[in-house]
């Protein structure tokens, strides 16, 4: 849908495709106050779905999103479940909280959006590179474990699917994507070479993980009735950049777009932030996509350039390997 691009609100995708919303159940990872996941959630809250499921680290950070969304649909149900991506048994413990919640009967759609960005080198409690860690090997080991109530439809009546309502899984990438050099296979927690860790290298290995993740996905989602996406927000003015200097800055838009480049790309507000993320999560028509490719939505649009995103993130062989690491570094195989 052309209509849709740089200058799309995520307030319009929720009133155009409000029969994707209402009544469904939803899970967002990272909804704290001021960031595109609380946007998200605030903005699904218009459409009148029947629940929000908001995992974070805390509920002081989570609580403003929340109330929020109660004054817009007091009859939201809301769910908070406390979250570490970075610890693999806080990940653990949050899907065993989902999954014995009785009133909690499925899940809908998930929303991979919680990130740690630029940050000084260090390794989780688990011994992973932390932005590896939190951004993608916590959402790996989440969604996996949460697959049981993915899989499932509402038993409700009154909540069963519209024939044109797939299961969606969101992971939130970025343009970053470009900056990580693709998935360093022979050492990517940087235990063997230290040195060569750059805080905005490794946030794009991170992200790139994501997009890989989603064909992973997408390779064993085949006939379920299910559908995973990726995509690059864009550049945002949020607390995920809290730790960057003017001179990271400039390391990462050389990283990103290469020598010479002087300029990031232009500002979105938070409601344009989350409009892609909402053009993922809901739109049915992108399912009538059949390019093997087709993963990575850009401005609300699906794309392969290589301008947005690194051609080693599409690759298939690469995808598998990501996902035979992440079981190796979660210490579980999945099979669903």
């Amino acid at each position: 849908m052309s209509q849709f691009g740089f200058h799309t609100e995520g307030l319009e995708l929720v009133q155009q495709f409000h029969d994707q919303v209402k009544g469904r159940t939803f899970l967002i990872t990272g909804p704290s106050k001021g960031g595109i996941g609380a946007e998200t959630a605030i903005s699904l809250a218009h459409g009148h779905p029947s629940t929000l499921i908001l995992l974070g680290r805390s509920l002081d950070r989570i609580q403003p999103t929340i109330d929020t969304i109660l004054s817009i649909d007091s009859s939201i149900t809301t769910k908070f479940v406390p979250i570490d991506l970075s610890s693999l048994s806080s990940v653990r413990s949050a899907a065993s909280m989902i999954l014995n919640d009785p009133t909690i009967s499925h899940i809908d759609v998930m929303i991979n959006n919680a990130a740690i960005m630029a940050t000084p080198y260090s390794l989780t409690p688990d011994g992973i590179e932390s932005q590896l860690g939190a951004n993608h090997i916590g959402h790996f080991l989440l969604t996996n474990l949460l697959m049981p109530k993915l899989l499932l439809t509402s038993s409700s009546p009154t909540a069963a699917a519209l024939p044109h309502q797939q299961k969606r899984i969101i992971n939130v990438s970025s343009v970053a994507n470009l900056a990580g050099g693709g998935i360093r296979f022979h050492d990517p927690n940087y235990t063997l070479h230290p040195e060569e860790y750059t805080p905005f290298n490794a946030y794009g290995q991170s992200k790139t993980a994501s997009i890989l993740f989603t064909i992973a996905l997408n390779n064993r989602l085949a006939g379920k009735a299910a559908r995973s996406w990726s995509l690059n927000p864009g550049s945002i003015a949020t607390s995920l950049g809290r730790t960057t200097t003017p001179e990271m800055r400039q390391d990462a838009l050389t990283a990103v777009f290469g020598k010479g480049a002087t300029e990031f790309p232009a500002r979105k507000t938070l409601q344009q932030g989350c409009a892609t993320t909402l053009r993922a999560a809901l739109d049915p028509s992108l399912d009538d996509d059949k390019d093997p490719d087709a993963v990575y939505l850009n401005d609300c649009q699906v794309t392969t350039d290589p301008h947005w995103i690194d051609p080693r993130a599409l690759d298939k062989a690469s995808a598998e390997k990501l996902w035979a690491l992440s079981e190796e570094l979660v210490g579980e195989k999945f099979v669903w």
